[in-house]
């Protein structure tokens, strides 16, 4: 199934489309309130999904923070079901789209990507995406929002950049998206085929933090340490300025000196 609104139709061609579909029913939307609201709104049809958005009014990150997204913007969900046979847990696609949304722009943009832990995909040291997981029974939306055509960003958010802004040209969000779809995938299957230990080396080599000395504010309290290891599930080996190791599965974290 495609759904296609009409507004979109000039920015994505034929052939695109075809590229996209092949990974799962396409929705194609001019404005929606949460691509993953949408997403999740189809787990019952059981099938994968992809949901594009040229507006995005509700757009959210972790912890429902509103999450900035315009025109200009890439705002996608890809809706996939966990109870198949060597699919990986759940909780490890934040890092597995995290992964594969750093290799697509490093091979669209040429560009040397990093992932901050856990859901940030970064540029030199400014926000370039974000991902954001939600589950319902066997389904989960993964949701991607990357800056992408802007030319400046709001006041408010001094610590973010555009692909556009990086590189001085636009970008095809549909090219970028079917590489990002390409490498999800592709992650995907290494991970639940036993290759997840070489996942792992990968999302090390691409932090932001490995071996860094951070910050990490949780529900409950700050950590500040280096961070030494990230454990088989994705989640951050800490060592803390008294020595003691603390292993966090989530947070926001930030560089400290």
């Amino acid at each position: 199934m495609t759904r296609i609104s009409k507004q979109v139709t000039s920015e994505v061609t034929g052939e695109r489309l075809a590229g996209l579909a092949r990974y799962g029913s396409l929705h194609l939307l001019d404005e929606v309130d949460s691509t993953n609201d949408y997403a999740l709104s189809l787990a019952g049809k059981n099938s994968t999904a992809i949901v594009v958005a040229s507006r995005q009014t509700k757009g959210r990150g972790r912890f429902r923070r509103p999450w900035f997204s315009d025109e200009e913007s890439l705002a996608a969900s890809l809706l996939v079901h966990t109870d198949v046979p060597d699919f990986p847990h759940p909780s490890f696609l934040t890092h597995l789209a995290g992964l594969a949304l750093s290799r697509a722009v490093e091979q669209t943009a040429g560009l040397p990507t990093q992932i901050r832990w856990p859901n940030d995909v970064t540029l030199g040291d400014k926000k370039l995406a974000g991902i954001l997981c939600e589950g319902r029974r066997n389904a989960v939306a993964v949701g991607i929002g990357m800056n992408l055509n802007q030319q400046s960003l709001p006041e408010d958010l001094p610590e973010a950049v555009s692909l556009s802004m990086a590189t001085g040209r636009q970008w095809d969000k549909f090219y970028l998206l079917e590489d990002f779809l390409r490498e999800m995938f592709a992650s995907i299957e290494q991970s639940g085929k036993g290759g997840s230990a070489q996942v792992l080396a990968d999302l090390k080599q691409r932090s932001a933090i490995m071996h860094r000395r951070v910050e990490i504010q949780t529900f409950l309290r700050r950590h500040v340490g280096t961070v030494v290891d990230l454990d088989p599930e994705g989640r951050v080996v800490l060592r803390t300025d008294s020595g003691r190791l603390v292993v966090l599965s989530a947070g926001d974290a930030r560089k400290v000196r």
